[in-house]
Formats: C-alpha cells, sequence, structure tokens
C-alpha cells in the first residue's frame, strides 16, 4: 500500500510542481526533465516527511531545490518566459506584447542571484507573503524580506532602461 500511497502522492503534486518549476525556470526545453527530477527527489523524500509544515509546503522546497540546481544550466543566451495562462479575450496583439515582456523580465531574472530570483519569483509571482516564501524557501522571514528588496530594487533598476518595458507601461496608463 506505500508505494501506491506515494504514487498517488505524487500525482497530485504533479500540476503543482510542474508550475513551480516553470516559474522560477521559465519555459525552457528541460522543463521536463526538471519536473522528473523533481519528483524523483520528492518519491525519495516523501517517506522521511515528519510533519514539521504541511506536504505542499515540503514539497514546494524539495522542487525549489532542483530549480537550483537547473539555474545554472541553460546558456546564458537563451531567453525564458513565463507561459502564461490561456487568455480568454485578450487581443492578439496584447497577447504578443505580453509575451515579449514577460520573455524580457524572465531575462532580467536571469542576471539576479539565485537566492533573489527565487525571492522574487515566490513572492512577486506565485503571490506568496515573505514569511511564507521564507519557508518555502528554508530561510528566515528577515533574509526572504531583504533578498526580496534587493531583488525588487534590481529589476525595477534594470527593466527601467528598457525601452520596450517603457513604451509598454506608457501604453497600458488609463
Amino acid at each position: 500500500a506505500e508505494p501506491r500511497a506515494l504514487q498517488a502522492a505524487l500525482r497530485i503534486l504533479l500540476p503543482d510542481v510542474r508550475r513551480w518549476l516553470q516559474r522560477q525556470l521559465g519555459q525552457r526545453p528541460d522543463l521536463d526533465d526538471a519536473t522528473q527530477d523533481a519528483l524523483l527527489a520528492l518519491a525519495e523524500a516523501l517517506p522521511r516527511f515528519e510533519g514539521r509544515s504541511a506536504v505542499r509546503t515540503f514539497a514546494h522546497r524539495i522542487t525549489l531545490r532542483v530549480a537550483y540546481r537547473y539555474f545554472g544550466k541553460r546558456k546564458r543566451d537563451e531567453g525564458l518566459q513565463l507561459v502564461p495562462p490561456p487568455p480568454d479575450e485578450i487581443d492578439p496583439e496584447s497577447r504578443a506584447m505580453d509575451r515579449e515582456a514577460l520573455r524580457r523580465l524572465y531575462r532580467c531574472l536571469d542576471r539576479l542571484p539565485p537566492k533573489r530570483r527565487v525571492a522574487f519569483v515566490l513572492c512577486c509571482v506565485e503571490g506568496l507573503a515573505p514569511s511564507e516564501a521564507a519557508e518555502v524557501a528554508g530561510c528566515s522571514a528577515n533574509a526572504m524580506r531583504t533578498r526580496l528588496s534587493h531583488a525588487r530594487a534590481e529589476v525595477a533598476r534594470r527593466l527601467s532602461g528598457d525601452p520596450y518595458m517603457k513604451t509598454l507601461a506608457q501604453r497600458r496608463r488609463p
């Protein structure tokens, strides 16, 4: 019964694991490999789970460790992008502009130190509070707030010099 329970848990966690990795790494050719590596790491770690946190938090932490290993595996020129959820009523031009903005954001995130990148994605993309993100990342809430502050400042500085992002921001103002 134990292997079946583990298999069922992994099946339930698969969509979350893939989404977490996609948000951390962006859309890239080795995303399926990273997902498989994360599921293998979870299969090894779940039997040792002691219940000190929620299972999802534990799984998110394990997935994040796999993401750290993949940060350095891609070529520096490879463009990263987050695939947004399918839009219902967005025109093709806006969709294309959103994809380009995401590509530029992930190119910027690619230049951040990994801990700052993780802080930015956990808090600004996934919407976790710094205390929740700290639990996932395995650091103190103060360390997470510091990393997030530095990441936001660096992202803002880098993107403020991007003429495309300036034009996009001006277009979207009411």
